[in-house]
């Protein structure tokens, strides 16, 4: 019995009872298999990183900042506690229209962010008769709830007194104004004011109800509440009313607010319905989608940017045929819309041909060659200076033309 294998691949020879010799093809080995799918592999292994990276690095609960859920620094969960434990009803809402006040008189309705408000919602909180505060950066809604206040940035955060006469103020004694403050545009009082000459806290008097801005968001967040009399100024603004509705305000909600009015009938206000209380016009998971589809983008364009594997070593110097490099360079010069550029290569070239079958050097200048191109083809030399020397083509179409006649004038230079 014999055995034989073939060099470059795997073969097992099979020998049976008669003299014939059959040779079995096992196919490539494991080796041979995973570098002809090193691609597939890669891609494989980028697809389990992206998943593992997206699972581990998943937070447990809420992370909005300023969220009523949210334990990180950046969350406002202790003040949230502590406004609980004193017997206030916190309750967050995700869309603006879930407020639905059923009291105004007994309610505090926080915006956190308020910059990210649309110019409809602060219109519409303009008209809620309930006292409202402001938490963070409120850009645009100031103007839009009419409020005589401006914010200045803050370029040293600082711990000030109150400086003020707002009972809150006085009790917390002191506050960090940081990122940005508030300044008065007319007589309003502003505390905490900062070498800056901006404040962190200010309160508006507005007919009936009270509008407190508290531009230093940190005042209310986890990690800074235990620092100066943070946490006296946040359970006093906050936790003035029975109830606090509490909305971290997003630029994709729509939505305006809802309220029933002062329970006794005197504020008519804007009444809940089923239909704008629940106004959610993308279902959920939206925005998980658009950051996935992103991701995968980001790896496509990895992928078609980078080629995997060892470079492939190749005999220097290569021979290309000069017809492939021809309709290659032409591609680029079509690609640059570089018509001057392709045409005056072009009339290089033909003035080369011409000169050498008429014997002009190049060192004999331009007057020479055009004065024996011009006998040579019977054209005068004006029209042989201008197909060789006059001014580039605009566009494709010209240099078609000129192709044309430079073609036409090397066939009469070359006419037996």
């Amino acid at each position: 019995m014999r055995g034989g294998a073939a060099a470059g691949g795997r073969r097992v020879a099979v020998v049976t009872a008669g003299p014939a010799l059959v040779t079995a093809d096992m196919g490539p080995g494991l080796g041979e298999r995973l570098r002809r799918n090193r691609l597939g592999i890669v891609a494989l292994a980028l697809l389990v990183a992206v998943v593992a990276a997206l699972v581990l690095g998943t937070r447990a609960g809420d992370v909005d900042p300023l969220s009523t859920e949210n334990s990180t620094p950046t969350g406002a969960r202790a003040v949230a506690q502590i406004l609980r434990g004193h017997g206030v009803e916190v309750r967050q809402v995700d869309r603006l229209a879930r407020a639905a006040v059923q009291d105004p008189a007994a309610t505090t309705l926080v915006i956190a962010n308020p910059s990210q408000l649309t110019a409809g919602q602060a219109t519409a909180l303009r008209e809620y008769p309930g006292d409202l505060v402001l938490l963070g950066e409120s850009g645009g809604a100031l103007a839009a709830l009419g409020l005589p206040l401006t914010e200045e940035p803050v370029y040293l955060p600082e711990t000030v007194r109150s400086g003020c006469t707002d009972p809150d103020a006085v009790a917390a004694g002191t506050a960090r104004v940081d990122l940005v403050g508030l300044v008065a545009t007319d007589a309003t009082e502003v505390c905490f004011i900062g070498r800056s000459g901006a404040g962190a806290f200010a309160r508006v008097t507005d007919g009936t109800r009270t509008v407190t801005v508290i531009a230093s968001s940190g005042i209310v967040t986890n990690a800074q509440l235990a620092d100066a009399g943070d946490a006296a100024l946040a359970v006093r603004t906050l936790g003035r009313h029975a109830q606090a509705v509490w909305y971290v305000a997003d630029g994709l909600d729509p939505t305006l607010p809802t309220w029933s009015g002062s329970g006794s009938g005197d504020v008519p206000g804007r009444v809940p319905s089923s239909v704008d209380a629940l106004p959610d016009f993308m279902p959920p998971g939206t925005g998980s989608a658009l950051y996935a589809l992103a991701l995968a983008a980001l790896v496509a364009a990895f992928w078609r940017a980078r080629r995997f594997g060892a470079l492939v070593r190749e005999p220097l110097p290569v021979v290309v045929r000069a017809s492939e490099a021809t309709r290659g360079r032409a591609r680029l010069y079509r690609r640059a819309r570089a018509a001057g550029r392709a045409g005056a290569s072009l009339r290089a070239a033909a003035a080369l041909r011409m000169g050498r079958r008429l014997g002009v050097g190049r060192a004999d200048g331009r007057d020479a060659l055009v004065g024996a191109v011009a006998r040579a083809s019977g054209r005068p030399a004006v029209d042989v200076d201008r197909l060789l020397y006059g001014p580039p083509p605009a566009d494709d179409a010209a240099l078609l033309t000129l192709i044309s006649e430079l073609d036409t004038l090397e066939s009469e230079v070359h006419r037996p």
